[in-house]
């Protein structure tokens, strides 16, 4: 059956780096040859095949784990997963099955990614975001958390939270989050966070990188000025893009 980068893009996953070969999960004991356009991988733990235009195809975080294995860089790592997680296909869960198999080598960058997204990170510069803040004096936030006022209704999914004061870090770019409806949606989250009182530090991709001391800097500021007023009447959640998964925490104040 078909798996990496092939059988995810099958499925529709985006993010995917450029391979044009075929990657084939084939049983440890068949005797069978790799080309230039087909890899063969050998394996005692063949699993069921969903078929996808005719073709069979490992589970999608079987795909994306083989995917995962020969990449040296993140943030690849980092888009894939992010896409497939944000849109459904597979959940952390999912893939941290996939990864516990002992017979699962060269999986450490997989396994780092996982972490990231299992902390609620489902974009590249959110994992960006959180390397940075959780190498500063803040506490840690919560990611992709819906905050809702006290009667119930959605204002808006927060990229970042801070529990203990209210403060809403958003990471401002359209293309992290691959949706063409995001920047309006964007535009009426702010307000509604403003409307009900909610301080929000907005941060562009570049700056995470570039600039980290500076974006610090903004976020302590930000933070310790939170920190003096009253929290918001808002009730929090995590969000979940899945809808096989159930809501996390939540609390209300």
């Amino acid at each position: 059956m078909v798996t990496g980068v092939a059988a995810a893009r099958l499925y529709g996953i985006r993010g995917l780096p450029p391979d044009d070969r075929l990657h084939l999960l084939v049983p440890n004991e068949r005797q069978v040859r790799g080309t230039a356009l087909f890899v063969v991988i050998r394996t005692r733990r063949m699993p069921l095949p969903i078929l996808r235009e005719g073709l069979p195809l490992a589970p999608v975080a079987r795909a994306l784990v083989d995917a995962a294995v020969p990449l040296r860089q993140a943030d690849t790592v980092r888009a894939m997963f992010a896409d497939a997680l944000q849109r459904g296909f597979c959940t952390p869960a999912d893939l941290a099955a996939e990864l516990a198999q002992v017979q699962r080598p060269y999986t450490a960058l997989a396994r780092s990614v996982l972490e990231e997204v299992s902390d609620g990170v489902r974009s590249t510069a959110e994992a960006w975001a959180r390397r940075l803040v959780l190498r500063s004096g803040l506490p840690a936030p919560q990611w992709n958390v819906a905050v809702r006022r006290a009667d119930g209704r959605l204002i808006g999914v927060a990229d970042a939270w801070w529990e203990d004061v209210g403060l809403v870090w958003e990471i401002d770019s359209r293309e992290w989050h691959l949706d063409p409806g995001a920047h309006d949606r964007d535009t009426r989250r702010q307000s509604g966070f403003a409307a009900e009182g909610i301080a929000v530090v907005h941060t562009r991709p570049s700056r995470l990188r570039t600039e980290r001391a500076a974006v610090l800097d903004e976020l302590a500021r930000a933070h310790a000025n939170a920190a003096r007023s009253p929290r918001p009447r808002v009730r929090t959640e995590l969000w979940r893009t899945d809808p096989r998964r159930p809501s996390g925490s939540s609390s209300v104040a």
